[in-house]
């Protein structure tokens, strides 16, 4: 799926959900990035993304507590932020 944010088009590759620990389920979306050592610019990647997915599907809200976006290169390294949905705006 490609989902467009901040000016760019982020490649989603997985979306699967994984209990968390209050007892509810976040959904982890991971998408194609070609570096993540930068993690600054990794960690807005993954919060453009984020709140442009909540945004696109807001139906997500009710049936997730969070979502966690993972950058991940094609080498297998991966970046990773989690995102409770009340905070998401």
């Amino acid at each position: 799926m490609a989902l467009a944010a901040n000016g760019r088009t982020f490649n989603v590759t997985q979306m699967f959900a994984v209990p968390d620990d209050q007892g509810g389920l976040s959904l982890v979306v991971k998408y194609e990035s070609a570096d993540v050592g930068n993690t600054v610019q990794s960690f807005q990647d993954n919060m453009a993304l984020i709140k442009a997915l909540a945004g696109k599907l807001p139906e997500l809200r009710g049936a997730f507590s969070g979502i966690v976006a993972r950058a991940t290169t094609r080498d297998g390294h991966d970046y990773g932020t989690l995102q409770v949905m009340k905070d998401i705006h």
